[in-house]
């Protein structure tokens, strides 16, 4: 029976009953003081009349605090069940796994704190009244999957474990966590075993690929699901699902471009002023009011200008709602003046003014200009192999042949994960080879060679105003310059199936000049002609220096690190160098320092900016030795560390969708376990009228029988 015995109707009703049974047995005492009289006839005849009444007074006592008993039942709204509260283990000895539910969804804001507050004191009930020979288990569901607490008997270590605990910034994995218990329960000695799980529901932690290492087919464990999804108070708003920083170079103003994505949860309801703002190294850099309508998601562009050459550390975030860990989206960048460029020289001469990359070289980096914001490294052929592409932004390759076997497949990968590269052909190149090894990279194939005589027209430019960032700039003298320019030698192309590119510049005979693409997150800039003079005077031209530059600048995205990585709460991160030239250190936002003993790094666990750190081997009797079995946390950073980059963290937004799943699908996912629903409110609190049979009719009805029968005495008395 679900009933509140301590409300405060129950106890007026059982004030009611004690103070008529309190009166009547101070009478009975104060009767049994009277002296007897005199008379002895009197004394006689009031005997025969106390005995007569007696019997009618204690009946009519006894039927008035019954009444007033079953009103006040009949007021507390009493419920008869024959389901036992769900959070008691069996009298017997057993197993049980307790499935614990820390994802940040169930961080949403409730009456007690936290939902996950809530879930930790109904677990910690069961645990405490563990019965002898019992043992359990606790597992989190988050989607590191943790074992907290192994094996055991004790249970006074769950509430060690948790008296501090907090819900992670992760996403839900119930089906990882259920197959971990089954495997717990498997080692178990006990016969009866059982699994509880403590969830608020959410449906993106359901996912039907993560039950099938459960093999659940062969298992008939009893599962509780305790479900908490009702207790959260107020609504989970919005989120902040990007933000993107990026440098504008194409201007002198050094703009630092921070491009941020806000969405609406809610696809009822609109919200017409939502604050979002900015800060920058701690402080509150600018702010903007947006309007979304119900479900819509809206694009926000921050920019302020870089004054200096410091790192920027910064979050995009938005007022908090019911559920905060999704308010803020980090990301770090640092500015660089210089762009490093891989240039390889396709054709090397011993003349410095006949080598490939002469003028390309004096372009990028000019003596006659204080600050280019490019810094060219030239490389021959040979000499490729030895060049880490990670620590270039961009690559051009001048009138280069061929490839060292299988490279364009390192090409590949440095172009999608977002590095640039520049193609400009020649009398050297192979077309076979772009053709048939370039194509990933290439959306064109190189058709044919054309080229005219000294004495012939040569082929032009065909200059027309453009808003492409490359051209915008250029003003109507400069266009009329590049007009002059002469081209005897170029290749035609021909667009590959399916692929899409642009053609920013064109020859008067609407020959491409110039093809542009997107590989994955970088670009590819094809160059038909050479970069030298063998083919053209552009090299001598008043116009190439800028439009060359404004090439790299535009291809290489402002210098954007390609090593920076945004990745997501609990994903690994993979150093690209080798763990056996340095020594490699990662800090956390926390401050906690790890040496690493490999090149990767998984305990990705909170929102924020990761810094890596390394150094030098030449000094490694000074500290821990290279070949450590394992990564360690260590107290501070060893002298001489020097910075080798950082990433960022984020919350994955999908937990942020309050979309709960049924218990159709919970038992479906479940096969044949045998599963019992209970909702995360306390037994005795809020029960719910269809779990049982409501008592409250039946004693109104009992108590008007018990004022029938009164009355019925009252009128034969």
């Amino acid at each position: 029976m679900n009933l509140n015995f301590l409300s405060p109707i129950f106890l007026f009703g059982l004030l009611g009953i004690a103070i008529p049974i309190l009166i009547h047995l101070m009478t009975r005492r104060q009767q049994t003081r009277i002296r007897f009289s005199a008379v002895y006839l009197l004394l006689q005849s009031k005997k025969r009349a106390v005995k007569k009444s007696t019997p009618n007074r204690l009946l009519l006592l006894l039927i008035r605090c019954l009444g007033i008993l079953l009103l006040s039942l009949a007021l507390a709204h009493p419920i008869f069940s024959f389901s036992g509260p769900a959070d008691l283990l069996p009298d017997s000895p057993s197993a049980s796994v307790f499935i614990l539910d820390d994802s940040y969804s169930m961080g949403f804001r409730s009456e007690e704190g936290t939902v996950f507050n809530q879930a930790v004191s109904r677990l910690l009930k069961p645990v405490g009244k563990i019965p002898a020979k019992s043992v359990y288990s606790i597992v989190l569901a988050s989607s590191s999957t943790r074992l907290l607490q192994d094996w055991t008997e004790d249970p006074t270590l769950a509430a060690k474990l948790l008296k501090t605990s907090k819900p992670s910034f992760e996403t839900t994995s119930i089906g990882k966590a259920v197959t971990k218990a089954i495997q717990l329960l498997e080692s178990a000695t006990q016969k009866d075993k059982r699994i509880y799980i403590f969830t608020d529901l959410d449906k993106n932690g359901w996912r039907e690929d993560e039950f099938s290492d459960a093999d659940l087919a062969n298992k008939r464990y009893p599962v509780t699901l305790v479900d908490f999804s009702s207790l959260g108070t107020g609504s989970n708003l919005a989120a902040v699902q990007e933000a993107e920083v990026s440098q504008e170079f194409l201007t002198n103003s050094r703009v630092i471009r921070v491009k941020s994505k806000v969405a609406n949860l809610m696809e009822d309801r609109a919200i017409n002023e939502l604050d979002a703002s900015l800060s920058i190294n701690g402080k509150q850099q600018s702010e903007g009011t947006l309007k979304l309508a119900a479900g819509e998601e809206v694009k926000k562009e921050f920019t302020f200008p870089l004054k200096g050459n410091e790192p920027i550390e910064g979050v995009v975030e938005i007022p908090d709602d019911a559920l905060g860990a999704d308010n803020k989206r980090f990301f770090f960048f640092q500015p660089d003046q210089k762009i490093k460029v891989l240039v390889v020289d396709g054709d090397p001469k011993t003349v410095a003014h006949q080598r490939e990359t002469f003028y390309l070289e004096n372009a990028l980096n000019p003596f006659t200009v204080a600050l280019s914001n490019i810094e060219p490294t030239i490389s021959t052929l040979e000499q490729l192999q030895v060049r880490d592409l990670f620590d270039f932004s961009a690559v051009m390759l001048c009138n280069v042949r061929d490839l060292p076997f299988d490279y364009e497949r390192q090409l590949e990968k440095y172009v999608r994960q977002g590095g640039a590269l520049f193609i400009a052909l020649g009398d050297e190149i192979d077309p076979k080879f772009y053709n048939e090894k370039m194509g990933n990279l290439l959306p064109v194939s190189i058709k044919s060679l054309h080229q005219v005589g000294r004495s012939d027209e040569p082929f032009r430019l065909d200059i027309k105003k453009s808003a492409h960032p490359v051209m915008q700039v250029f003003k109507s003298k400069s266009l009329e310059e590049m007009k002059s320019i002469r081209f005897n030698s170029l290749y035609s192309v021909e667009p590959r199936e399916n692929r899409k590119f642009t053609v920013p510049l064109k020859f008067t005979n609407q020959y491409p000049a110039v093809v542009e693409t997107d590989v994955g997150k970088g670009k590819v800039v094809l160059y038909v002609s050479s970069v030298d003079r063998d083919w053209n005077n552009f090299p001598i031209q008043p116009t190439f220096l800028p439009w060359i530059q404004r090439w790299v600048k535009y291809s290489a995205k402002g210098l954007e690190s390609i090593q920076n990585k945004n990745l997501l709460v609990g994903e690994t991160f993979e150093w690209k160098k080798s763990a056996a030239d340095n020594f490699l250190f990662v800090e956390s936002p926390e401050g906690k320092i790890t040496q690493l003993a490999g090149t990767t790094y998984d305990e990705t666990f909170t929102p924020g900016v990761y810094r890596l750190f390394k150094k030098p081997n030449e000094k490694k009797e000074n500290f821990a030795p290279a070949e450590t079995p394992e990564s360690k946390v260590i107290p501070k950073l060893p002298e001489n560390a020097i910075p080798a980059g950082t990433f960022t963290v984020n919350v994955d937004t999908t937990e942020s969708v309050a979309e709960k799943i049924s218990e159709e699908e919970v038992q479906k996912l479940l096969g044949n376990l045998q599963v019992q629903f209970s909702s995360g409110e306390d037994s005795h609190q809020n029960a719910d009228p269809s779990s049982g049979t409501p008592l409250a009719t039946p004693f109104l009805l009992m108590v008007a029988g018990m004022l029938l029968w009164e009355g019925f005495m009252v009128r034969r008395e």
